[in-house]
Order: C-alpha cells, then structure tokens, then sequence
C-alpha cells in the first residue's frame, strides 16, 4: 500500500505538469514556482517524511493548491491563480521545513 504522503505527491506532480501544459503566455513566474514544485516534490518522494503521518495535513493542502490550479487553467480563468500559487508556494515552504524532521525522535 502506498503512503498517503507518497499519493499526495504524485497528485501534486501531476496537477503541476497539467497546468504548466495549459499555461501558454502565463507570468514566467508562474512557470517557474510550478517547475520548483515539482522539482521538489519528486526530491521529496525519496525522503522518509512523505512515508510518516506527520506529511498527510500539509500534502493534503498542497495537493489542494495544486488541483485547484489546474482547474482553473482548465476553466481558462486566471483570476484567482496568483493567489492559489501563493498559497501553494507557502505549503510547499512549509512541506520543505517539516520535512528535515528537526526535533523529531523516532522510536
């Protein structure tokens, strides 16, 4: 079975590379937050924190982020991407520090 963290991942990875696709003459910037994510979410898939419970709430909101930017590139309404990219770029800031693990004792 797969972990919920690793699932999350892979739909965010997917969402991602469907919105880049839809994103013709898009804020280069935008491309470029997209591109990261997905960088570091295919960077994340090794790592033992998407395997713990400890990833679920935050995959789960960025996999959120990342679905809902694709449906809005797919409804061809860009009015609410800069502030769903935002929320995304934060989640996966947040994913990143929760993911070194710093202060957590397995046992």
């Amino acid at each position: 079975m797969t972990p919920k963290g690793i699932e999350n991942a892979n739909a965010i990875i997917e969402a991602c590379k469907l919105t880049l696709a839809g994103l013709d003459q898009a804020d280069p910037e935008w491309k470029k937050v997209l591109q990261s994510t997905i960088e570091v979410m295919e960077d994340l898939k090794t790592k033992f924190f998407l395997k713990t419970n400890l990833a679920i709430p935050i995959t789960n909101a960025s996999r959120k982020d990342a679905t809902e930017l694709q449906s809005l590139v797919e409804k061809h309404d860009l009015s609410r991407f800069p502030e769903v990219l935002t929320r995304l770029r934060g989640n996966m800031e947040k994913l990143l520090k929760q993911a070194k693990m710093e202060g957590i004792i397995i046992t």
